[in-house]
């Protein structure tokens, strides 16, 4: 310590000094205009929000980020089709009721939307599965009745 500053234990005062960082030229995909850089090891697929190269442009591009452009699960539209379709045909109540369960249990692990959806056919599906099963019953009691 003879320049009587202080310094960090263990640290060599032998060792040569790193280089400065040398700065090339700008990227090609600058930060504020556009197609952003890519960064090592990250890929669209490995980000935290699962944005595919479809969107990738319309996230990253421009000055500012954007959000992606989210995607209603098929499964969960299926089960609301299905739910309102149950109010004409008896059986798809059901379909309904086992669609609204699956899209829910895959939207637990995923980024899409449309889990509105699922709940809206399940509640159709356990509804009108109560009132075709209640007309059954009436239309059974009234049977035996005459």
């Amino acid at each position: 310590m003879d320049d009587g500053q202080w310094r960090a234990p263990g640290r060599d005062d032998r060792a040569p000094a790193p280089e400065p960082h040398a700065r090339g030229p700008a990227p090609t995909g600058a930060p504020y205009g556009g197609a952003p850089t890519s960064s090592p090891g990250v890929t669209p697929s490995s980000s935290a929000f699962g944005t595919t190269d479809r969107h990738r442009d319309r996230v990253l591009g421009g000055a500012g980020y954007d959000s992606p452009a989210y995607r209603n699960d098929p499964v969960a539209v299926s089960a609301m089709v299905l739910g309102v379709l149950g109010v004409v045909v008896p059986g798809l109540c059901l379909a309904a009721i086992a669609l609204g369960h699956l899209g829910l249990h895959r939207l637990r692990a995923s980024y899409d939307g449309g889990r509105g959806l699922a709940v809206a056919g399940l509640a159709l599906g356990y509804a009108m599965t109560a009132v075709w099963t209640g007309l059954l019953l009436l239309f059974l009691s009234a049977r035996t009745l005459l």
